[in-house]
C-alpha cells in the first residue's frame, strides 16, 4: 500500500533540472540582493576573500557569514546547511582534505559519493560553495538516491534538459571558482541506474569518501550493504542525523549488521554536534532535533 502511494505521489525532487538552465543567484534565492550568498560574482563587494586569507577557519555559521560578507538576518543557512554539512563531514569529521592542502601547482582531485539524496536535488547550485571553501581542488560529487532514477525517467521526456545530461554520463551542474578564490572546480553527477549505492563496484571505483545528510542508518534496510562495504574496504564514510539519540541507536546496531566474515566493528563511532546544522528545532520531538543536527563517523582511516 505504502509503495503504491509513493509511486503515485506527484512530487518530484529536482524538477527544476528538467529545464535547460540553472537558476541565477537572484532568481534562485529570491532575496534582497544584500542577503544572497552569490556564486557568480559581478564585483569584489559580493565575492569572499580567498578562504586561506580570511584569518580563521570557516568553522561555524558566524565565521561563514563573516567570510561571505552577509548579515546574520540572511536566511541562507536554511538551505546552505546542506553543502556546509558536506564540507564539515569531509574536512573535520573525516579529515580528508582542507583549505590549505591544494596549491596552484598541486591541485587536489576529490571524488565524493553522496547517498540518499532527496531535497538536495532542488538546489544543486548551492553546492558550488565547496569549490569556494576548498581552493585548488577538482571536486566530483556523485549523487545517488531513490529520487534520482525517478528524475532520470522524467529526463528521457526532456532530451534537452539539464537532467538529460546525466543520461549521457555528463555532469548536471558544473562550476569554476574565480581565480581570486582559488579556481577550484565542482562537477555534480547523478547516478540513476539504481536507487541504491552499487556496493559490488566499490573495489573498482576510486573515491575519497561516502557522505549522507539526515541519513537514518538504522531506519532503512538499504544502508546495511553500504555500512558493510565501507567497513570491508575501509572506505571513509560519515553522515549527519537529525537527533543525537537517533545516531546513538544506529551506532548500537552496527555490531549486529557486521556479523559476517572479514567484518569487524570499529572501536568507536564518534557522534558530535554539527556546527553547520539547519537553524531551528524540528517539531517532531522535544529532544534536540535539527536538519543535519549531528554528525556520526562510520569509517575513518
Amino acid at each position: 500500500m505504502c509503495r503504491r502511494i509513493r509511486e503515485t505521489f506527484a512530487h518530484l525532487d529536482g524538477k527544476d533540472l528538467l529545464g535547460v538552465r540553472h537558476l541565477s543567484d537572484k532568481d534562485g534565492w529570491k532575496l534582497p540582493l544584500r542577503l544572497i550568498p552569490y556564486r557568480d560574482f559581478t564585483s569584489a563587494d559580493t565575492r569572499p576573500v580567498l578562504v586561506t586569507e580570511f584569518g580563521e577557519p570557516i568553522k561555524d555559521w558566524d565565521s561563514w557569514y563573516q567570510w561571505r560578507k552577509l548579515p546574520l538576518e540572511s536566511p541562507a543557512a536554511l538551505i546552505m546547511n546542506f553543502p556546509m554539512t558536506v564540507y564539515h563531514l569531509i574536512t573535520n569529521c573525516l579529515e580528508l582534505t582542507n583549505a590549505t592542502r591544494g596549491s596552484p601547482r598541486k591541485r587536489i582531485p576529490f571524488k565524493v559519493h553522496m547517498l540518499g539524496v532527496e531535497v538536495e536535488l532542488n538546489y544543486l547550485p548551492i553546492f558550488s560553495e565547496l569549490a569556494l571553501l576548498l581552493p585548488h581542488h577538482d571536486i566530483q560529487l556523485i549523487m545517488i538516491g531513490f529520487s534520482v532514477p525517478k528524475l532520470w525517467t522524467e529526463a528521457r521526456k526532456h532530451p534537452t534538459s539539464l537532467a538529460a545530461q546525466a543520461l549521457l554520463g555528463k555532469p548536471v551542474f558544473s562550476y569554476t571558482a574565480p581565480l581570486e578564490c582559488g579556481s577550484s572546480t565542482l562537477e555534480i553527477f547523478l547516478h540513476g541506474e539504481a536507487p541504491t549505492w552499487p556496493t559490488r563496484t566499490v573495489p573498482f571505483v576510486r573515491l575519497e569518501a561516502i557522505v549522507a545528510c539526515n541519513a537514518g542508518l538504522a531506519s532503512y534496510q538499504g544502508w546495511v550493504g553500504v555500512i558493510r562495504a565501507a567497513h570491508m574496504f575501509d572506505t571513509p564514510f560519515t553522515v549527519s542525523e537529525y537527533m543525537e539519540q537517533s545516531a546513538e541507536i544506529q551506532r548500537a546496531v552496527f555490531p549486529a549488521m557486521l556479523v559476517l566474515p572479514r567484518l569487524c566493528p570499529r572501536k568507536e563511532y564518534p557522534i558530535a554536534l554539527n556546527p553547520f546544522q539547519g537553524p531551528g528545532q524540528r517539531y517532531v520531538s522535544r529532544l534536540p532535533n535539527a536538519v543535519n543536527g549531528f554528525t556520526m563517523v562510520v569509517v575513518k582511516n
